[in-house]
């Protein structure tokens, strides 16, 4: 009898979900008080880095220069031409003529569609070249020239610095133009 008095006491304050106090304590699906309790700690400060921490990503001057976004010093130069058109040019022709000099015929199906999804990719970076600015086309121009050469692993760095530059906007036609290295690079092999 005991048991069915609490059952109906149970049954009946969890009966109504709309109004308040429909999950009194006790009840299974209560949030854990030790995760929600309010606690009044001050917020931690953060703290300032050692002179020994800042040294690997803040220059003499005083410049901030991240590692990871620099230009290797070994990379070898390429004659990237002055106007903007000519830049453009250059890096269509080459981007397409290293897709293109892909053997399709004798590829395997994962290069094939490989290829077709990268000559995809740089459909949207024709279309997107007249509202780019002059220094990522003058960027992405010397990448191409660099895969024009055959320096594929400078070209996969200079990507690489370029994709970490923060252009978000840009990363279908960017992932293509990785694509193209990888492709050049599959050929060599």
């Amino acid at each position: 009898v005991e048991s069915e008095r609490q059952a109906a006491s149970s049954s009946s304050m969890y009966r109504d979900f709309t109004g308040g106090g429909h999950a009194d304590a006790g009840h299974w699906n209560d949030p854990p008080t030790i995760v929600f309790k309010a606690q009044n700690q001050p917020a931690k400060k953060k703290t300032a880095y050692t002179e020994s921490e800042t040294s690997s990503f803040v220059n003499v001057d005083g410049a901030v220069t991240p590692s990871a976004t620099t230009i290797a010093a070994g990379t070898p130069s390429v004659d990237i031409p002055e106007k903007r058109e000519e830049q453009v040019v250059v890096l269509t022709r080459t981007l397409r003529e290293a897709v293109e000099s892909v053997q399709l015929e004798s590829a395997t199906a994962m290069v094939r569609r490989m290829a077709e999804d990268t000559i995809k990719r740089l459909v949207v970076l024709d279309e997107r070249l007249p509202e780019l600015d002059d220094e990522l086309v003058r960027k992405v121009c010397a990448i191409a020239m660099l895969i024009d050469k055959g320096l594929l692993t400078e070209a996969a760095d200079a990507h690489r610095n370029l994709m970490q530059a923060g252009h978000e906007a840009e990363l279908k036609w960017l992932v293509g133009i990785k694509r193209v290295i990888e492709l050049r690079q599959k050929a060599a092999t």
